[in-house]
C-alpha cells in the first residue's frame, strides 16, 4: 500500500505493520521490508500518517 502526502510525496507502506515511533514532525515504523523513516512539514501531516498507518491491515 501507499501513502500520499499533502505535497504528493508517497510512502510505501508493505502490511503488517510491526511498530511505529513518532517524534513531533518524524514517523519511524518496521514493516516487511525493514524500518523506513517518513518527515512531514507539520505535526498534523504527522498525525494523519500515523492515523492511516493504524488503520490498514
Amino acid at each position: 500500500m501507499s501513502y500520499t502526502t499533502y505535497h504528493g510525496t508517497q510512502i510505501r507502506v508493505a502490511c503488517p505493520v510491526l511498530a511505529i515511533s513518532v517524534n513531533k514532525h518524524n514517523v519511524a515504523f518496521a514493516d516487511q521490508c525493514g524500518q523506513q523513516l517518513g518527515v512531514f512539514n507539520n505535526t498534523q501531516e504527522a498525525k494523519a500518517f500515523v492515523s492511516w498507518l493504524l488503520t490498514i491491515h
